[in-house]
């Protein structure tokens, strides 16, 4: 990229913060700082302790271009945008941006509290660099899309967190800026207002208004972005591709929860067992099924017929793809995931044909409380379809070590013509006070595609398979 194409330009760009252990610890090393030469003690040893928020990070963003910043609390992700915003300094590197940059950062930040929300406009819109002139022929614009009435003649401090992120988006959208940052400010916003603001932000960023938005919902994120940042321990883990950025942050952020989990059990003999079985997640499915029993019931499962037997024992496919971003403890692993349809095993389907998902899991230990579940996604990431186990409430089976069992799913498929791919997780649902624990989570343990619809194509992801009539009322 071109130095006169870029918008934003962040070279080794980092932020260090120094923390001291006591108040007065600042004040001294003020001193020592200023004044140290005069009395020989400049080789003392510090009085802080320096946090690194950020460290070396470096990309550069194109005119209307959407970048989404993603993270876990922590990450860097806000030190950042404030960086970008030229609210906050950076210790190390260059920061290069072209245009006016309006923020939405923090709640409310800009406004005068005791100001009216009409006053507020006026008083943002000239920080912003507008004249009064430029701001009373957008005023109307933005009254009407903030939406709140009566309230933009009261002071903004008697206003809910809701009525203040809409006076402040609708302030910030509406005088024009080159560069957009939105950090987490359209989750207080209702369901109706953040639809408009996301159409505003589209509108935006079409007209070649780049956009730096972070979220943690990843939907959000694909819906808007083409390329995000991946931030993790203040450093930039990756940049590029949203659909890579995104599942790459969907891994870290489920690795959390299972690091969280195994940091509240003691690491005996059976935990370091389990920490070697997660590092071999794959394996070649071994032996024949066998039947087991329902511990619920005591009663032999149903045997799996030959022709599916048949269809499962090939797991080349799955293994060839199923390690793209892959979570695990090793209680268990999917071997095998495979699609069935009408005419057998196969990754296309016509629209509305009935398919069986067969998961196919070898169990490491005696385990129960056990959430299975398929996710059917687009291509960009966003889901579609979802089942669980939990909905059937089917959470009490017991599942014993060295056995393999076969989960299986059917259903229409009942689809848009495109490509699709299946997630599927196996996972501890929390209990007492643990969160959820992914036994193994496969993001993509299946790709398939759905062929255009004979009968004409249908206007939607999905064609809901409802029951439909028609009544005549009796005649007046």
């Amino acid at each position: 990229m071109q130095q006169d194409e870029s918008v934003i330009r962040l070279e080794n760009v980092g932020k260090c913060y120094r923390i001291f252990a006591r108040p007065q610890d600042r004040f001294k090393q003020a001193l020592r700082e200023r004044f140290g030469g005069f009395f020989g003690t400049q080789s003392h040893e510090p009085l802080y302790r320096e946090h690194w928020a950020l460290r070396d990070v470096s990309f550069e963003i194109a005119p209307g271009e959407a970048v989404g910043i993603l993270g876990r609390n922590g990450a860097g992700k806000s030190t950042l945008l404030q960086i970008v915003a030229g609210t906050l300094p950076p210790t190390t590197g260059q920061v290069q941006t072209a245009g006016r940059i309006t923020a939405l950062l923090e709640l409310g930040s800009g406004f005068n509290p005791e100001f009216t929300g009409r006053e507020n406009v006026f008083h943002n819109a000239q920080i912003l660099g507008l004249s009064r002139e430029e701001t009373e022929n957008k005023y109307d614009d933005i009254a009407s899309f903030a939406d709140i009435g009566e309230f933009i003649d009261q002071p903004v401090k008697t206003y809910s967190s809701g009525m203040m992120m809409r006076l402040a988006f609708a302030v910030q959208t509406a005088v024009e800026p080159r560069i957009l940052i939105v950090d987490e400010a359209l989750s207080v916003g209702d369901m109706f207002f953040q639809s408009k603001c996301m159409a505003r932000i589209n509108k935006l960023v079409d007209s070649g208004v780049s956009l730096l938005f972070v979220s943690h919902d990843i939907a959000s994120i694909r819906h808007l972005c083409r390329r995000a940042v991946l931030m993790a321990n203040g450093r930039m883990e990756y940049f590029g591709d949203v659909a890579e950025a995104t599942s790459r942050y969907e891994r870290l952020y489920l690795s959390g929860y299972n690091d969280r989990a195994a940091a509240g059990r003691s690491l005996g003999d059976g935990e370091k067992k389990r920490e070697e079985l997660a590092l071999n997640v794959l394996s070649a499915a071994s032996g024949s099924l066998k039947l087991e029993q329902d511990a619920r019931t005591g009663c032999d499962l149903p045997a799996l017929s030959e022709s599916y037997r048949h269809y499962i024992n090939d797991n080349r496919a799955f293994a060839a793809r199923c390690g793209f971003q892959r979570v695990g403890n090793g209680e268990a692993k999917l071997i095998n995931v495979v699609m069935v349809g009408e005419r057998g095993q196969t990754d296309e389907f016509e629209f509305g044909e009935q398919v069986v998902l067969l998961q196919v899991v070898e169990f490491a230990q005696d385990t129960t409380e056990v959430n299975v579940s398929y996710k059917i996604r687009t291509r960009q990431g966003t889901g579609v379809v979802f089942g669980d186990t939990r909905m059937f409430g089917d959470m009490s089976r017991f599942y014993r070590a060295g056995r393999t069992y076969v989960l299986s799913w059917s259903f229409e498929l009942r689809l848009g013509h495109d490509t699709y791919f299946v997630q599927s997780v196996l996972a501890h649902p929390p209990r007492q006070d643990a969160d959820w624990e992914f036994i193994d989570m496969v993001p993509l343990s299946n790709e398939l595609r759905v062929l255009p619809r004979k009968a004409g194509m249908i206007d939607g992801l999905v064609a809901w398979n409802a029951d439909h009539s028609v009544y005549a009322l009796p005649e007046r």
